[in-house]
């Protein structure tokens, strides 16, 4: 499985060098690498990763999950229809993949002009953490691309309603609402300003402590449930929650990146009208990450739904250098350094272990 995503990440950023010169036959070759995609993870041997069991236990005894506080009613409804052609959880997994492979590469090229670099960049991480693993946040993730477009436009009912479609799939879409409170305005260097230092704040109240503001009082109906869930798991050493780094190789590289590509912003909002808005969205997932650090099942799932939008910031690191082949080049580095953080979650090590 590995395999087919390294080559499928590295026939993406091939195709990107050629973008220019095949903009108008590039469509069937974009189809083509999501079909690929979709099939990886709808195929995938049950048991790869560390959710595959429990999805296919759930869809297989789906009656015994009628229950709000379980799983989300639209896994079930799913199950059920599935079970009318077959008993196989691949059934299932096809579905999600073609809804959330499917919907991200629609939105994509409603972003930018440039399709397989952000495809790239997509593999390298989020493509294994939601379409393979995390499957319902997998669609949860892409309408929330389709609610940055429809917010960033200034259609906040439309954006509450992809939002809103997305919470069906997964409920930590709650916490994704915060985006209609944001604009997709210009942002003065004043405003650039006060946006920069909110991640040193949340660094501050990383040192200093933050979770003295939960002491046990969260309560949320279902949130709250699945919150001490998760959090029973982390102190048992189980799943993947068990610490956060704010220090890590992999958090200091989306910190300086957010700060370079905000050094280059008057650029970049040229070519990319949703920038602004992006990067609002991709500094929450950070200040999530590290200022609540104290509860990792929180900072990684929220900081995670949030910096989905790096599939697309990423990619404007194009526009910030020349040659074309030399942003192009960095933006592979980037990408081979997200696989080795997301490969060895389907037991793969690509360089070392993380």
């Amino acid at each position: 499985m590995g395999f087919f995503i390294i080559t499928i990440f590295v026939i993406s950023i091939f195709f990107s060098l050629l973008e220019e010169r095949m903009i108008k036959d590039r469509l069937p070759v974009y189809l083509i690498i999501g079909l690929l995609l979709v099939l990886v993870s709808a195929f995938k041997v049950v048991g790869v990763d560390p959710d595959s069991d429990n999805y296919e236990y759930t869809f297989l005894h789906y009656d015994a999950s009628k229950s709000f506080f379980s799983i989300e009613y639209s896994y079930i409804f799913l199950s059920w229809v599935v079970h009318f052609f077959t008993d196989d959880v691949h059934g299932l997994f096809l579905i999600y993949a073609l809804m959330g492979v499917g919907i991200k590469l629609y939105a994509i090229p409603k972003f930018t002009n440039l399709w397989f670099l952000p495809v790239a960049m997509y593999i390298s991480y989020y493509y294994v953490a939601h379409e393979c693993m995390q499957i319902r946040t997998g669609v949860l993730s892409g309408m929330f691309l389709l609610a940055i477009i429809a917010q960033g436009d200034g259609n906040k009912r439309k954006a509450f309603l992809f939002l809103l479609i997305g919470t069906l799939f997964h409920y930590s879409g709650i916490i994704l609402f915060l985006m209609l409170l944001l604009s997709n305005k210009q942002m003065t260097k004043k405003q650039r300003t006060k946006w920069m230092l909110v991640i040193p704040i949340a660094y501050l109240l990383y040192l200093f402590g933050f979770s003295f503001l939960f002491n046990g009082t969260l309560n949320i109906p279902y949130i709250s449930d699945r919150i001490a869930l998760y959090q029973s798991a982390t102190e048992k050493g189980i799943g993947n929650f068990a610490s956060v780094n704010v220090f890590s190789p992999f958090q200091l590289l989306t910190v300086f990146l957010y700060y370079y590509l905000m050094y280059f912003y008057e650029t970049i909002e040229k070519f990319n009208p949703y920038f602004p808005l992006l990067m609002k969205l991709l500094n929450l997932g950070i200040f999530f990450y590290v200022a609540f650090a104290f509860f990792p099942v929180l900072a990684q799932r929220v900081s995670m739904l949030y910096e989905t939008v790096c599939i697309i910031v990423y990619t404007n690191i194009y526009y910030t250098l020349k040659p074309r082949w030399a942003s192009i080049s960095i933006i592979f580095l980037i990408g081979l350094l997200f696989l080795n953080y997301s490969l060895p979650y389907l037991g793969i090590d690509l360089f070392w272990k993380v």
